[in-house]
């Protein structure tokens, strides 16, 4: 018979006995007939029969369903006995019996074979703490106040000091001196990566309403699991008396969307369109653009393309895998709304890692803190295909006027056939395409493009379909074509071009749009003739 004896305090639920590995159960039940208990109404053991005998040295599990006390008591150990029912003998010590009796066993001598001795030492039971988290901020990457609400209504007694430690998520950085400002309560706060440890400045914390804020960085995304953690000792001890849980807010970054040049070893321009959650404090706004962790990426201010901005920011820039930051000196950002800027990406020679092929960018104020960001989004998977793209020409760039559009491409070494399906010209918003085949044209070399609908327009796509059973040759080809411009030019003001096989983009260059009033950089019509040399 296997005797389990509770710690004052619990109650053991009858009928909730269970076997789960090497042990099986007979008759089993709660000491109401005070076999070994004294207290009837809340009885201290429970017994069970064993059914099959137990080899020594065997682990055996089962589960018993209790009740812990309200409050924790001194004494919490457990006492585990064994006890053997012995057979019914007459008075010459002859066998009348062998059968197991119903409990209380009446008539049969019962002897000890086992016991823990109290070995198992039970279970700690601490008070909770209940507590909240709120932050300034929300934002990924983020240096923010965090303020941490707690109660302690009964109070936690200490000889010399109650040390509180809270524990954050992973990504969570505290500052290595946490206090955000003063605190009459807390004397000090000490920060080592996703924890900090608070000291009073007296020997008992007490109250229902005490307010912290910490000084924490926010992870680049929410953390999975994502709860805080808040513990109270006494001294020096490293058994908490309080301890709770609170489930930890979601960190919402920026909507960002980044396009570029996606060949190895190439420098071109990466355009960032974000759409700020919150308004920027000031006008002076410092926008931070990080690569990718490790992978080689260059990051360069030559090349800055301000569109929207107008006005060209100043810049710095570090080495290979190091941020850029821009400062614009009158940048009012708004809510809700979406901006572009374009800086000079050295691409590396190797593919980056596809887990850690996230660039970030960061919003700043005039202090150079953090107000919004993402430091997920999503880089190119960068591949070689022989194409680069020369640039853009136009004929006007005035509002509300039809213009011709010049791209020019050179194909480095001979491209087999079957190896792409088509180029496509992406224009930017507000830039409507002639739809007359006849305005599209590939001049002094023509691509090789299929006799059934060679080109299409749909919407701001301007589709050229090649032949896919001839190869694209060396040589410089100038795709020109009619647009209309817009009233006003979009913040987003970039041309793409792409070089697709079915849904797959082998190679893919952005570059700046013109604006009211701007100058093409060459002569489209000189640009057609003088390459028929350098398309040879």
């Amino acid at each position: 018979v296997l005797v389990i004896r509770r710690p004052p305090g619990y109650t053991m639920t009858e009928g909730t006995l269970r076997a789960l590995r090497s042990v099986s159960f007979g008759q089993n039940g709660l000491d109401f007939l005070r076999k070994w208990s004294t207290d009837f109404a809340n009885p201290e053991d429970f017994y069970a029969v064993l059914t099959q005998p137990i080899p020594a040295l065997s682990t055996i599990r089962f589960q018993l369903g209790v009740a812990s006390p309200v409050l924790a008591e001194k004494v919490m150990n457990w006492y585990f006995k064994t006890w053997r029912v012995q057979p019914l003998l007459d008075e010459d010590g002859a066998l009348i019996d062998a059968s197991m009796p119903e409990y209380p066993w009446l008539g049969r001598d019962i002897t000890a074979t086992g016991t823990s001795d109290g070995a198992f030492l039970g279970f700690l039971l601490v008070g909770q703490v209940p507590f909240s988290v709120v932050p300034s901020l929300q934002t990924p990457g983020a240096e923010i106040k965090l303020t941490i609400n707690l109660g302690v209504a009964d109070g936690v007694e200490a000889q010399e000091s109650v040390r509180m430690e809270v524990l954050a998520p992973d990504g969570f950085v505290f500052a290595d001196s946490c206090r955000y400002g003063g605190s009459p309560i807390f004397s000090k706060c000490t920060g080592f990566q996703n924890q900090a440890t608070l000291v009073t400045a007296r020997p008992r914390l007490r109250g229902s309403d005490i307010t912290v804020d910490l000084r924490v960085r926010n992870p680049g995304l929410t953390p999975t699991p994502n709860y805080f953690y808040l513990s109270l000792f006494q001294d020096e001890s490293t058994q908490y008396v309080r301890w709770s849980q609170y489930l930890s807010y979601e960190i919402m970054g920026m909507g960002v969307v980044y396009k570029g040049n996606n060949q190895l070893a190439e420098e071109a321009s990466g355009y960032f369109t974000f759409t700020p959650v919150r308004p920027s404090p000031s006008s002076v706004v410092y926008i931070v653009v990080t690569p990718p962790p490790g992978a080689g990426f260059r990051v360069l201010c030559t090349g800055i393309s301000p569109l929207g901005f107008i006005f060209m920011p100043n810049c710095e820039s570090g080495a290979v895998n190091e941020p850029l930051s821009l400062k614009f000196n009158n940048a009012s950002l708004e809510a809700g709304k979406a901006y572009t800027v374009g800086v000079r990406v050295l691409n590396p020679g190797g593919r980056p890692s596809a887990d850690s092929n996230y660039w970030g960018i960061s919003l700043q104020d005039h202090t150079r803190a953090t107000f919004d960001a993402n430091l997920r989004i999503p880089g190119l998977e960068l591949k070689t295909i022989p194409i680069t793209c020369n640039g853009t020409g136009w004929t006007n760039s005035d509002p509300r006027v039809l213009t011709i559009v010049l791209i020019q491409i050179r194909v480095l070494h001979e491209i087999p056939s079957g190896t792409l399906q088509r180029f496509v010209v992406r224009a930017p918003e507000g830039i409507m395409f002639n739809e007359d085949p006849a305005k599209v044209s590939v001049l002094p070399k023509p691509l090789p493009l299929r006799l059934a609908i060679p080109t299409q327009v749909a919407g701001d796509l301007l589709s050229l379909f090649l032949d896919e059973q001839a190869a694209l040759e060396v040589g410089t080809y100038n795709i020109r074509f009619e647009v209309s411009n817009p009233t006003v030019y979009p913040h987003d003001n970039t041309w793409s071009i792409f070089a697709m096989k079915d849904i797959t983009v082998e190679f893919v260059h952005v570059m700046t749009g013109y604006y009211e009033g701007q100058v093409s950089p060459f002569d489209i019509n000189i640009a057609v003739q003088s390459q028929t040399s350098g398309a040879a």
